[in-house]
């Protein structure tokens, strides 16, 4: 009888809580996934087979550069919520071996992930199971026990990072109005109104992640009846 050898993962994010979150999502598969390292804020990809880049906060475009998620020859796993074929195209034309959706549940997850190692899911981002996004996954993300949904959530660590509106829709390829209509929910949820009352709510509520303290320097004020 041949023992499956684990495969040994890297998740990389910025956010410990979302590292922790995907890590222990992953814990009841240990046998067949083993995390090796868990990077929040660094490069990943030492002694591991993958890496496994969780974009929240950090959509993939332009600005990022392969190296600063995985080392040399570590193939790289897009993790998103984001399940639109341009995303999957722009993922992989970035340099990335495949997209994964975050609809799929951990044991999809874990199947994908297999398989890419394998060589046999090139660029694959299936849709799976779990229909609402964060339910049933084990997933954590900063600003969850406020009822921030995730999209939220990286609207307002993107704000915290000292991001525009403009910005912030160029990133997550949406609509200023969706950013805006992300905000004022946002906003809601967390009892603020201005945009700098905002950022200190995110320091305090864990959006502490690298772009926060590498951008989230000065940040204009927005008037309590228009979003900016």
């Amino acid at each position: 009888m041949t023992t499956r050898v684990p495969l040994r993962l890297s998740i990389v994010n910025d956010y410990e809580i979302v590292v922790a979150g995907l890590n222990g999502m992953l814990a009841p598969y240990a046998e067949r996934v083993q995390v090796v390292e868990v990077a929040a804020g660094t490069t990943g990809g030492r002694g591991a087979d993958l890496v496994l880049f969780d974009s929240f906060a950090r959509p993939v475009n332009t600005r990022i550069r392969m190296e600063e998620i995985a080392r040399p020859g570590t193939p790289v796993v897009v993790y998103t919520w984001d399940t639109r074929p341009e995303i999957r195209q722009r993922a992989v034309a970035w340099g990335a071996a495949a997209c994964i959706s975050k609809t799929v549940s951990a044991a999809e997850l874990v199947d994908v992930l297999e398989a890419v190692r394998r060589g046999s899911a090139y660029g694959v981002l299936p849709v799976g199971t779990q229909s609402r996004r964060g339910r049933g996954t084990g997933r954590t993300w900063p600003g969850q026990l406020v009822g921030l949904t995730e999209r939220e959530a990286e609207v307002v660590a993107l704000i915290a990072a000292g991001h525009s509106n403009a910005e912030i829709a160029e990133m997550l390829h949406v609509s200023i109005n969706s950013v805006k209509t992300y905000i004022r929910s946002a906003y809601r949820k967390a009892g603020v109104t201005r945009r700098s009352q905002a950022v200190l709510w995110a320091i305090d509520h864990g959006f502490g992640g690298d772009l926060v303290r590498h951008r989230g320097a000065d940040v204009p004020d927005a008037v309590p009846s228009r979003v900016r």
